[in-house]
């Protein structure tokens, strides 16, 4: 018998292990939400750029770019002072914006501002388009396999972003860009 309950015992204990692996991460995914915060329409966002010139200086002070969210979203936390994401119930679309500092020629920069959404497994490609919004100019492009997915890089001095807008048609996403860098403006942080 007593040689019973220490064969017993040890299995009891690895089955309570395994019960606990299985059931307390999908009891903490829903006990701790998304952290989201509501912006109102016309609030201004301050990202922090990331690069070379964001590290060690250069001529241009600017680090970091300004923009006003174009209309009543959520906030999604990203950990992440150089990126915002947001999402929007008007539409459906959801919005990202990252910046990085230290841009010397944009045209070389531009395919590799590209880079990480390509690293995501989004497929992406400039349509040809230039845009000119606010102190920024640069190049549309398109996220063919993403419903209304649209996207732009853009730079003003020697800050470049990055935004992406997925949602219901590619109009929409292509105004709220212009939206963005409209109200958009190079900042020193």
């Amino acid at each position: 018998m007593a040689r019973l309950i220490h064969s017993v015992g040890p299995a009891l204990a690895a089955v309570a292990a395994l019960a606990v692996i299985a059931v307390v991460p999908p009891l903490l995914d829903a006990a701790v939400p998304t952290r989201e915060t509501a912006v109102a329409a016309g609030t201004e966002v301050t990202l922090t750029a990331s690069g070379i010139g964001a590290v060690h200086g250069t001529e241009d002070p600017s680090n970091g770019v300004t923009f006003a969210v174009p209309e009543a979203m959520r906030r999604i936390a990203t950990g992440d002072q150089s990126a915002a994401i947001f999402d929007s119930d008007i539409g459906e679309q959801r919005l990202g914006v990252s910046v990085v500092d230290g841009i010397t020629d944009f045209d070389t920069a531009a395919p590799r501002l590209l880079l990480p959404l390509r690293a995501s497994g989004q497929q992406v490609r400039f349509d040809g388009n230039a845009i000119e919004a606010g102190s920024f100019h640069g190049l549309m492009c398109v996220l063919p396999d993403t419903a209304g997915g649209v996207c732009a890089v853009a730079n003003s001095g020697d800050i470049a972003v990055t935004i992406t807008v997925t949602g219901p048609t590619r109009e929409a996403g292509r105004a709220m860009i212009l939206a963005v860098l409209a109200s958009s403006r190079a900042v020193e942080v």
